[in-house]
């Protein structure tokens, strides 16, 4: 019984592995990884008319002008194991992918996928992909407008300013299962703040939130990027732009409390972060 529960756990992980190189490798413009993802006779179906194929030749040929488009960044994944049977596994997700395509102009994309993915002797092949865009989201952004706004509508653009401009790279992903079974596969720069209850932890991103079950002690070892800056809240020093006595404040105006016994270990704490936008003794 236990090897049986090892081995699924093992082909779930290495399921949401699959599926998140998918889309980094199509982004990275590495067309070679791609492919090799790919089973012979891979249906795509995407967001307009004309993006329906069968079979990779057919594919490559629909996305030729695609594919020498500049290289776009994935982040805040969430995949979800729909369904399976010994050799087929249903899977469905959502990323976001950002690039800039000048120095003024930011492009964005909100993605929902579907795959279906056939388990064969030499792992995993994807068989059928379908990918649409959310369109109620801002496909492309001027510099100037968006440093404008305010509130939820530019959240994203706060997170991958930063990512941008720190260039954050070789970061090691972390895998987190929230508590309807869904996996999140994120950089540790995608967390911006989390908060606690007993063993009930909410997860905040640029774009989302979501529940895990682990507490104070495991959350730290697990994510020792993060700063206590009160008993059951954990912040990210990247999106920290200034603190008060009582408060922190992120680059979204989102507020922090800062427990009353912390305020000092966390304002020197800031200090040693030298990605912290502003501090406020």
């Amino acid at each position: 019984m236990c090897s049986k529960i090892r081995r699924r756990d093992t082909l779930e992980q290495e399921l949401i592995q699959q599926s998140s190189l998918v889309f980094h490798s199509y982004f990275d413009r590495d067309m070679d990884t791609f492919v090799s993802l790919l089973d012979e006779n891979f249906v795509w179906i995407g967001s307009y008319d004309f993006q329906y194929s069968k079979g990779i030749d057919e594919f490559l040929e629909i996305t030729k002008e695609e594919q020498q488009e500049n290289s776009a960044k994935v982040y805040d994944e969430e995949y979800h194991i729909l369904s399976h049977t010994n050799h087929a596994y249903a899977v469905y997700g959502r990323f976001s992918a950002s690039a800039w395509k000048n120095e003024e102009t930011f492009l964005y994309t909100r993605q929902r996928a579907t795959f279906i993915w056939k388990l064969t002797p030499n792992g995993f092949k994807l068989l059928h992909l379908h990918c649409t865009m959310a369109r109620d989201i801002p496909l492309e952004g001027n510099l100037d407008d968006i440093i404008r706004q305010k509130g939820t509508v530019n959240r994203w653009y706060d997170y991958m300013l930063l990512a941008e401009n720190r260039q954050i790279k070789k970061e090691k992903r972390l895998l987190l299962k929230d508590i309807d079974g869904g996996i999140h596969y994120l950089l540790p720069s995608e967390i911006l703040y989390i908060s606690i209850m007993y063993r009930d932890t909410m997860i905040y991103t640029s774009t989302q939130s979501f529940c895990i079950r682990k507490n104070l002690n495991q959350l730290l070892e697990l994510m020792p990027f993060l700063i206590q800056c009160h008993k059951s809240w954990l912040v990210n020093p990247l999106y920290v732009l200034e603190i008060r006595r009582y408060s922190i404040t992120l680059t979204n105006d989102i507020q922090i409390p800062v427990g009353k016994t912390r305020y000092n270990k966390v304002r020197e704490a800031l200090k040693q972060t030298p990605d912290v936008l502003s501090k406020t003794p």
